[in-house]
C-alpha cells in the first residue's frame, strides 16, 4: 500500500472553499476509477491552519495511474488549481510512502485507511540496518496498549522519495480524551515506556518529531 502526502497551509478564512474544492477533486478522481481513500487533516498543534492531505493506494500501479490523471485530464488539473489557490502554495510538500505495518493486519487501502477523528504523527528517521528491529518493537508495543485498552489504529509508513530510511508513525483515535489516555500511560506505565524506548532505540530519535492533527475529510 503506497501513500501521497501533501502538507501545506490554507490561506485564512478560506477553509470552508479549500473542503470544498477538495470534495470536487475527490469526487473527480472516484469518477475516473482511481481507487484511492483521500483524506483531509488539520492541525491541532503547532500551526492551525496547516494542512495535510493523504491519498492512500492499493499499489503503486493505482498511484501511477492517480499520476497519469494529473497531467493528462485537463478538468482535473483544473480542480485541482482549485485546491492549490486556497493555500500558500510555496509552503506545499509532496511525499509517497510505503505501508510497512499496520495494526489490523494486510487489507485494501479503503478499509486499512478510514479514518478516525484525530491522528498522532510521530515522523523520524530509522537507524541504516534496523528496520526490522523497529517494527517488531512497534508491534511490541501496540500490542501492550492494546491489551491495556488504548483504543487506536496504528500504521507505519516508510519513505519512497526523500530520505529513504524516514518513517511516520501514525496513531489514529476517535477522541481527544482517548489520546490523552496514550499520553497518560506513555508517562506512568514502566512497561509501556520500555516498549516504547525499544522502539526509540532503532530510530535517529533526535531527528523525530509529534504532531496532533484532526479530521476534516
Amino acid at each position: 500500500m503506497y501513500r501521497r502526502l501533501v502538507t501545506g497551509i490554507v490561506e485564512r478564512g478560506k477553509t470552508r472553499e479549500f473542503l470544498d474544492a477538495m470534495h470536487d477533486s475527490v469526487r473527480h478522481q472516484d469518477e475516473r476509477g482511481i481507487r484511492a481513500r483521500t483524506t483531509v487533516w488539520s492541525s491541532v498543534s503547532g500551526q492551525t491552519n496547516g494542512v495535510l492531505i493523504a491519498s492512500d493506494f492499493s499499489s503503486l500501479e493505482e498511484l501511477e495511474k492517480f499520476m497519469e490523471l494529473t497531467t493528462q485530464d485537463a478538468t482535473f488539473a483544473q480542480i485541482r488549481k482549485a485546491v492549490r489557490s486556497q493555500m500558500v502554495f510555496d509552503a506545499s510538500q509532496v511525499s509517497i510512502h510505503r505501508l510497512a505495518y499496520h495494526s489490523e493486519g494486510l487489507m485494501t487501502s479503503e478499509d486499512a485507511t478510514a479514518p478516525r477523528h484525530f491522528m498522532r504523527v510521530l515522523s523520524g528517521d530509522v537507524s541504516p540496518g534496523k528496520h526490522r528491529e523497529f517494527v517488531m518493537s512497534i508491534s511490541q508495543a501496540l500490542e501492550y496498549q492494546s491489551s491495556r485498552g488504548i483504543d487506536a489504529t496504528t500504521s507505519v509508513w516508510s519513505s519512497v522519495t526523500g530520505t529513504t530510511n524516514g518513517v511516520s508513525i501514525i496513531a489514529e483515535f476517535d477522541s481527544l480524551s482517548e489520546l490523552e489516555k496514550f499520553d497518560e500511560m506513555a508517562v506512568r506505565d514502566a512497561e509501556f515506556a520500555r516498549l516504547r524506548a525499544a522502539s526509540r532505540e532503532s530510530m535517529v530519535f533526535l531527528t523525530s518529531h509529534v504532531q496532533i492533527l484532526r479530521n476534516l475529510l
